[in-house]
Formats: C-alpha cells, sequence, structure tokens
C-alpha cells in the first residue's frame, strides 16, 4: 500500500467576496493520503485534520504548487501527472502542500447568487423613485 504524507491547509474561500490568498495553518500539518484509494473517500479526513470552515460537500483539494485541482472521484496514483514536481524542494525553503478549498462551481454560483440578490434591490430602489 504506496502513500504521500504531505503537508495540508485551507484556504477561506467560504465567502468569494471576503477570502484571503494565504492558506492556513501557518505551521500545516502533515496528513498521509493512500495513493489507492479515492481522494474524495480521504477528504473528511483531511477536513477533520484541519478543523476547516468549509461544508464537506463543498470541498475540493487543489495542489499548491501548480495550482491543479485534483480529482476526488480518482486516486493519486491516477493523477501521477498533476502531482509531478510536488515533492521537489522549491529552494525557497517553501514546502509544497495540498490545499483544501471550496469547489469552483460552488463560488462561482455564490456569486451569481450575490449578483442576482444586488439586481433585485437596485431594481427595488428604482421602482421606490418612479
Amino acid at each position: 500500500m504506496a502513500t504521500l504524507a504531505c503537508r495540508v491547509q485551507f484556504l477561506d474561500d467560504t465567502d468569494p467576496f471576503n477570502s484571503t490568498n494565504f492558506p492556513e495553518p501557518s505551521r500545516p500539518p502533515l496528513f498521509t493520503f493512500r495513493e489507492d484509494l479515492a481522494l474524495g473517500t480521504q477528504l473528511a479526513g483531511v477536513h477533520r485534520l484541519l478543523r476547516a470552515p468549509h461544508k464537506l460537500d463543498d470541498c475540493t483539494l487543489q495542489l499548491s504548487h501548480n495550482g491543479a485541482y485534483l480529482d476526488l472521484e480518482a486516486t493519486l496514483a491516477e493523477q501521477r501527472d498533476e502531482l509531478e514536481g510536488f515533492q521537489d524542494d522549491t529552494g525557497r525553503g517553501k514546502k509544497n502542500s495540498i490545499i483544501l478549498r471550496t469547489q469552483l462551481s460552488v463560488r462561482v454560483h455564490a456569486c451569481i447568487g450575490e449578483w442576482h440578490l444586488n439586481q433585485a434591490c437596485l431594481l427595488s430602489a428604482l421602482s421606490d423613485h418612479v
């Protein structure tokens, strides 16, 4: 059974209009992924370890070194190309990590919902003044 032990962090992007660009915690813990299990089955363990503020169903995993999103339905062994260079030393003392964050589709839907809400408020305000 092959494993990958690496640093894990989360990016608090639960509110797409008020998020940071800095993964937390600043001293990331190690998580050992099994390379033969789908990442989706291991996601809850990462979420629990980090005590992330995200809804578990809204989460995905992203690689810090190249920004690639990992397929939660696939194993790490099946995603070797995305992991290329992940364990290399960056030479600046910075170590790579796997980042738990909100799925892109969830962030987009939140933005669209906020836009619709703002449009409704604007139309209501305009109709009050007509």
